[in-house]
Parts: structure tokens; sequence; C-alpha cells
């Protein structure tokens, strides 16, 4: 990428952030501008656990929900997918445009409703939502949504903040997802953070997440989960995954993302 768009990339990112977040405390602003301008490292990344955890990504037919400033879509799109971003900003959509063109690639980018999304049922071999699902305003919608556009046999990566993790991802803040919604607006507001309101922000737990995927089934077949025990070699952490599986206890339900893998299932007859 060319160091002259790196700059721009910052000057873009501080545009948006102080137009959309005039409430934000400079921290944060700070902190959004500096995952843009490392997002398509981090997507990169995203491509790489893909490969493992699905399959290669290349001629696949991909949707990346709340794609924000292309970053994920590019990623895909470089690894050799045919990928459709949409978002409910028209700004995002335009900034993602740019940003894609700056890399050489050319995902579709489309504005949407944050409801319906603007394609036919069965269209897509995959689907991405990283760091979305906190922010929308009807989680069972959502889902339904993606699983009306995949293929049978398609997958949902989906990757979102663990409300369980002490220490809260967007507002830096310890403990905020373990308060009443009321007692949180409070501590955010003394801590002169960004309004919750203002980012759509929820906090969910791994079940909360699973409840919502049955209740999001269509036609009566409910998503199917993907069971994984993880890939760490280390003997210590195989033995606390072992414990928690004897328990009943999955491990990822614990972890500072929640991250699921959901599979559209094969229609029964």
């Amino acid at each position: 990428m060319p160091e002259s768009f790196l700059d721009d990339i910052h000057v873009v990112a501080r545009e948006y952030v102080s137009g959309r977040f005039p409430r934000a405390s400079e921290r944060e602003r700070q902190k959004i501008i500096a995952d843009w301008a490392n997002k398509i490292a981090r997507a990169r990344g995203i491509v790489e656990d893909f490969r493992i955890r699905i399959r290669d990504p290349k001629n696949l037919r991909v949707l990346d929900v709340g794609s924000g400033n292309g970053g994920v879509s590019i990623a895909f799109a470089e690894a050799g997918a045919e990928v459709s971003g949409v978002d409910i900003e028209e700004d995002l959509v335009a900034i993602a445009v740019r940003h894609a063109a700056a890399y050489g690639v050319s995902p579709s980018f489309f504005f949407y409703d944050g409801s319906a999304l603007p394609f036919s049922d069965r269209y897509f071999d995959a689907a991405l939502s990283i760091s979305v699902f906190e922010h929308v305003r009807d989680p069972r919608e959502y889902l339904s949504e993606i699983w009306r556009v995949l293929k049978p046999g398609g997958v949902l990566y989906l990757a979102l903040p663990n409300r369980l993790w002490p220490k809260e991802t967007h507002t830096g803040l310890w403990g905020l997802a373990y308060f009443p919604r009321i007692f949180q607006d409070v501590y955010v507001r003394i801590c002169g953070k960004n309004p919750l309101k203002d980012n759509n922000l929820h906090f969910y737990t791994y079940w909360r997440v699973l409840k919502f995927a049955r209740e999001s089934a269509l036609k009566g077949q409910p998503w199917e989960i993907r069971r994984e025990l993880g890939r760490t070699h280390n003997p210590f952490k195989r033995v606390i995954k072992a414990g928690m599986r004897v328990l009943g206890l999955p491990h990822r339900a614990l972890l500072p993302h929640i991250m699921l893998l959901l599979e559209k299932p094969y229609e029964t007859v």
C-alpha cells in the first residue's frame, strides 16, 4: 500500500470519528484511528484463521456484514474470494470503496438498512460478522437474514466481545458489562466515555448468543454449531480445557472474544 495512503487513512479515520462520535474521549478516538490503521494486518489474520477452521476462501462468494472501512473485505478479496460488504452508514461504504481501490482489489460494497440484506436467498458460500453483532438492533433478525442468504452448508464466521471478560473492549472500562444498563450509562458518563447509545453497544455472553442462534431459525432449521476443541499445544491450557469440557463448559465462553462457526444445515425432506 502506498505510504501516502497510510497517512490518508489516519486523516479519513479522524474525520469520520470526529463526526460520528463527537462525545467520545480522545483515548477512544485514538483507539479507533489505530484500529483503522492496523485493520488490514488483523484482517489477513482472520483470513488465515478462516482457512484453517473452514476452508480456503479462494473462489468462494463471501458476505462481510458490517464491512466498516472495508478492511476485512479487502483481505478476503486479496485471498481470491468474491466479496460483498454491507454497512448501514453511507459514509463508511464510500470510505471502503476508496480503501479497497488503494489495495488494488475490488470487493463490492453496499449500503443497507440494517434489516433486509440486498441479496437473494442462498447466494453466499460464507458470511463474516467481525465485531458487529454487539451493535445490531435485533440480533435474531440479523442472524435470520444471514441464514437466508447463505447456501445450505454455508458457514457464518461470528466474532464479538465477551460480556464476561472484565475489561470492556470499546470503552476500556473495567467491569462495565457486569452492571445493569442504567448503571452502565452512569459509569460511562462519569468516566467521560462515548455514550453506549451513540454506538448502539450491547453486551452478550456465549450462552446468550447461542440462544439468539436458536431463536433465529428459519423453516424450523436452527443453525448448527461446529464443535471446536482449540489448537493450543500448551499442556496447562489443554488440561484446563479438558476440565471445562468435563464440567460441560466450553472454553470459548470465558475468552475475551466469543468466536463461533454457525453452519446453515442442508434441508431435510
